[in-house]
């Protein structure tokens, strides 16, 4: 007996779902979440200097906020691979960095961390550890944080002022002590912990071009502690961070933070921070999901005087009013634009004078 063919019927699709694919088909993609914003806490402690430190019912209330508020709480390497990729992210994800190796990282933070099932990023400075300096973890805790998941890396050798020679310091003499910073603390760091993520912390949050140029030339990526979201276009030589201790530790204010977005930076004249001006200009080229009338650029809270260089491209130079000046070795501008939902587009141009003798 022949067996039968079996004859294959298109299908044939009713003309209103075909209208309606074809339509779908139209309509924009959804946006990609594309922003982030990574905090750094030194000591979580009420008996370390204020500037530094977050008292541990402060920093459980900002852990809270995160978990109930939906946000993904990622290790700095998943969060800086997503950016590089310009991955899909969920809209919310913030990064939890840690700077110095202070004891109370581990003994107050770690536990609090772990019952959220958190991760963080541990920014070491090798020698005090090396020395079992009184204040700082030991290498045992510090392999026990990586071994629990946690991310370990380069916060340099002694945490120096990164910008400054040293006495009867030539040039070349400075870059080559900076290089043996990063480059040996990467060597301890990977020797004690088996991580080696090629990932500074700069001490203070001070750099300078020579320093971005040494810092490509390593290929390593850079970690500032101004204030600011990070984005798929953002400087990954220079990334800000936000500092949620002494008065900016109140949850009022860091969620407003938390919830922050990047500008794209078009343009940054000039990039580098180092100025010895008490008050210097800078140009600046702005994009993003806001409109011009919501932006706002600020020194100390005062408003900065505008000069509007093209105001549809949002590219405009701004310089604090006729007699203000700034005497601190470091300081910032802050400019925000407010988005539809209530979230802040964020950055800060940071600012360091090169002054030894006011060193912090």
């Amino acid at each position: 007996m022949t067996p039968r063919k079996t004859r294959l019927v298109p299908i044939k699709f009713p003309t209103l779902v075909i209208a309606i694919l074809a339509a779908m088909a139209l309509l924009p993609l959804p946006a990609l979440a594309q922003h982030a914003v990574i905090t750094v806490y030194h000591h979580v402690s009420e008996d370390t200097p204020p500037s530094t430190s977050i008292s541990p019912a402060d920093f459980r209330a900002h852990l809270e906020y995160l978990q109930d508020n939906d946000f993904a709480v990622w290790r700095l390497d998943h969060l800086l691979d997503a950016l590089k990729n310009q991955a899909g992210m969920p809209d919310k994800v913030a990064v939890l960095t840690f700077d110095d190796a202070y004891e109370s990282i581990y003994t107050t933070a770690m536990p609090m961390l772990a019952e959220f099932d958190y991760p963080m990023t541990l920014f070491v400075s090798t020698q005090p550890v090396d020395d079992q300096q009184s204040g700082y973890l030991n290498w045992d805790q510090i392999r026990e944080m990586s071994e629990a998941g946690h991310m370990i890396a380069n916060h340099t050798i002694n945490h120096p002022h990164l910008i400054d020679a040293q006495s009867g310091e030539s040039e070349a003499d400075r870059m080559a002590r900076v290089r043996d910073e990063i480059l040996t603390a990467e060597a301890r760091i990977k020797e004690e912990t088996g991580q080696n993520h090629k990932i500074l912390a700069y001490p203070y949050g001070e750099f300078d071009q020579p320093i971005l140029d040494l810092l490509d030339e390593l290929d390593f990526i850079g970690v500032a502690q101004n204030s600011g979201a990070v984005g798929y276009h953002s400087d990954f030589k220079a990334l800000p961070r936000f500092p949620l201790a002494s008065i900016y530790a109140s949850l009022d204010t860091a969620s407003t933070k938390l919830n922050s977005l990047a500008f794209e930076i078009k343009e940054q004249t000039p990039r580098s921070p180092i100025t010895d001006s008490r008050r210097p200009a800078v140009t600046l080229q702005l994009a993003g999901d806001f409109t011009v009338d919501q932006l706002g650029c600020y020194a100390s809270g005062e408003p900065l005087n505008f000069e509007w260089i093209d105001r549809e491209a949002v590219h405009f130079r701004i310089e604090p009013n006729e007699g203000t000046t700034f005497n601190s070795r470091r300081f910032g501008y802050i400019c925000t634009a407010r988005r539809g939902d209530g979230r802040y587009f964020w950055f800060n141009k940071f600012w360091v004078r090169s002054t030894p003798e006011n060193a912090d």
